[in-house]
Formats: C-alpha cells, structure tokens, sequence
C-alpha cells in the first residue's frame, strides 16, 4: 500500500480525534473497509454534524474518506464518529453545556460510558437491529477524545422527525422488535445486566426542571390556550412531581411484581432508523435501534409507551393502544417458541405498566414542540408546511392530554391522582 496523502494529525470537527487515529480504526476494526478499501491509500476525510441540530449532547460525525485511486466523487467510504459535546473532548475546551454546570457534564460523560457497555457487552445479546460499534473509548485523556466509532447507517436508514407519525405497520414492527429484545434479556445471564444500568434521577429532576418554562411558550405558540389551561392548571403540581417521575420508573414495576428488563430509555423518534428503499424513500422495517446512552434496569412498557407517544400522533396512538398490549403479549410468547407459560406477565398487569409510564411522558409534549421549532425552521423553510407541522403537534399534545385526564379521574384516581396531584 502507498503511503496516505493527508496529515495524521488533522484533528476532526475540532475533537481531539485524529485522522491517523480514525484510519487506525478502520484498518483493525471495519470489517467491510478491511475487505474493500484495507490497502488503499487515503487522500483526505472530511467530517459533517448528521444530527440535523438533535445533537444536543453528541455531535454525530459522518466522516467521509476520499482515496488516492478514487475513481470519481461517489467512490469514497463513510464512517461515523459519535463524540459527547464535552470540553475535554474539545481543541478549545468549550462545549454548550458550559452553562448547566459540572452536574449536567458528569451526566453526560456517564451517558456516555453507559453507551459505550452497552455496546461493548449487550449489544450481542439482543439479537435485534443494532449500528455495529468498531471501536470505543470511554474516558477522554488530554490527547484523546472520548467517542465511539461506528458504522454509517444513513445509506440504509432514515429516522423521522418528532412532527412525523409512524404508522400502524410500523408499530408492530417496533412492538416485535420490542419483544424480541426483552425475551433475549429476560433469557440472559442477569450477572451480565443487572444492577450495571441504572435511572438518572439528576438527569430526570433537570430535564422536568427545563419542561415547566416551556409551558407559557408553547401556549401561546398552540393558538388554543382556552383547550390545554384548564388542565395545565388542574395537573400544575403533576406535571413537575420528580416523586411520581421516581416511582414511575424505579418502583412501579416491582409493586406489580414484573421481571424488569433493559429499557432503552429514551425511544423518541430520532432513535429509531427505519429501512428505505432504492429510492431513500423509508420503509416499514427498522434498520436500527440507536443511542442507548440512557439505558436502566426497568418497566417492560416503559420503552412502548414513550415511543407511541413521541413517535405516533393521536390518532395512531390511540388506535394502536387497542392492541399494542395484546399484540406484545403474542409476540413475546411466539420468541418464547410458542409456550405462554415462560412469559413472566400477564397481559392485565402489563396493561397497568403501560399506564403508569405513560403518564411520565404526556406532558413532554408541550416542551417538544418548543423545544425542536428551531430546528423545524431550519428544516422546513416552506411556512405554510412548517405552520401545519405545528399545529399537529399541538394537536397530538391534547390528546394525550385529554387521554391522561381521562386515566387520572377515572380508574387511576384513587392510586395516583389522590396521591401525586392533589
């Protein structure tokens, strides 16, 4: 092989992460740039933020790699760098995060180890559609970024926006997906994941801290403050309770005495890549599952529930929950080779766990539509589109707005209602 015609020292984006450091990295740990591209030599990488301004916490690089020989412009090897926005990681030891404090940097930099177990040791045990990690580095040292390096999904797969809905093909696909994972944990060894992941309560009392000023916002943005105040006034105290948030997650479970799983934690709709065709047009199976920076030990239900509600709209959500317990009680049975008797749920309490969680998410939504309409505006420079985009949204809010009231004054009063709003 010839020698490469680019600097090894070139940092990447402004990260301490070299251009030698990456080549070293395909060369020993990519399979596929092993066998197509392993003795070509290298003429330049260029790197650009894929995150579409979701990238709060990690810039995702897609690093492209052009060659000596290159043919023309399309033949070049893709790759991608998911570095966490730390000043550690940075040239100039600056990061956004610079004013949330050391608090929300130690969050991150667990996160981040979290992710980097996750794929070094479950990942093989899930069995489901997963971004193959080639390398990782958990800490940062004052030469090295702390990154993980992994394979370029963005030609197979494509997420969708928060103002997108799946459909209900989709959902199943998710929910089958869903139960295959949870039947490869629930199988496991709990020595290789339990009591490993944990819930972030700091990170949970943050982000509830940063939901309740977004409410005025997205008032007045909704255009129907006289539909959303009256339960926005009679669920203040609900909407920021880090004591029903804490037992929602961490106890709930056990008081309706389920086998916990590995929950992905936060299963929006930019987490899930679904397939697309020839045409980049996507598809209804899922091509990956990613950033699992905030797995714990949990609620078989607590991944379904935020996912229909971030990834669905009203309408799809609430015809979705006409089966989707059912249909993952089914699904997890089939994975578990027909026999009913190794499911450690009945339908009934899984049913009382997809409530619960789901009252932990409804009122995100006010503060999703805040918070992601810049990006929005980036995206969508048609008004009237952008317009529309909204106003479903807001829509999707009330009704799940609506749906928690309905739960909380009628068979949730007594145990929750009573308990955590009052």
């Amino acid at each position: 092989m010839s020698a490469d015609k680019i600097d090894p020292n070139q940092f990447i984006n402004g990260f301490k992460v070299t251009v030698g450091w990456l080549l070293n990295s395909l060369r020993k740990n990519d399979k596929t740039f092993i066998h197509s591209h392993g003795n070509r030599a290298v003429k330049g990488v260029t790197a650009k933020d894929v995150s579409e301004g979701k990238g709060f916490a990690s810039e995702i690089l897609r690093c492209t790699v052009s060659f000596v020989d290159s043919i023309d412009a399309s033949d070049v090897y893709t790759t991608i760098l998911k570095i966490p926005v730390l000043r550690a990681n940075r040239i100039d030891n600056e990061s956004p995060l610079s004013g949330y404090g050391i608090e929300a940097s130690e969050s991150l930099r667990k996160a981040h180890i979290f992710e980097c177990d996750f794929y070094s040791s479950l990942a093989p045990l899930l069995s489901i559609p997963l971004p193959t990690a080639h390398f990782v580095i958990r800490d940062s040292s004052d030469s090295q970024a702390s990154c993980i390096h992994m394979e370029d999904l963005t030609l197979k797969g494509k997420t969708l926006s928060y103002f997108d809905s799946v459909n209900l093909t989709q959902v199943k696909n998710f929910i089958r997906v869903l139960a295959k994972m949870h039947k490869n944990i629930l199988t496991a060894d709990p020595k290789q994941w339990q009591k490993k992941f944990f819930f972030n309560e700091g990170s949970m009392k943050a982000v509830l801290g940063m939901l309740e000023p977004m409410i005025p916002p997205f008032l007045k943005m909704s255009k129907r403050e006289e539909a959303f105040k009256p339960f926005l006034e009679k669920y203040q105290k609900f909407i920021t309770n880090t004591d029903y948030y804490i037992y929602a997650y961490t106890k709930a479970y056990k008081d309706l005495d389920l086998s916990p799983v590995l929950v992905h934690g936060d299963m929006h709709s930019g987490n899930v890549m679904w397939a697309t065709n020839k045409d980049g047009d996507i598809e209804t199976n899922i091509a990956a599952i990613v950033d699992w920076q905030t797995p714990y030990e949990g609620s078989p239900m607590a991944d379904l529930a935020r996912f229909l509600v971030m990834a669905a709209d009203g309408v799809v959500r609430r015809q979705a929950e006409e089966f989707a317990i059912d249909f993952y009680y089914e699904c997890l049975i089939k994975e578990f080779e027909g026999d009913a008797r190794k499911v450690p749920y009945t339908a009934e309490k899984l049913q009382k766990a997809y409530n619960l969680a789901f009252l932990t998410q409804v009122f995100f939504m006010t503060g999703m539509v805040v918070f992601l309409y810049d990006s929005l505006d980036k995206q969508q420079p048609n008004k009237a589109i952008k317009n529309a985009f909204v106003d479903a949204a807001v829509l999707k809010a009330l009704h799940g707005i609506e749906d928690l009231d309905r739960l909380l004054q009628g068979e949730m009063k007594e145990e929750i209602y009573e308990k955590y709003c009052i």
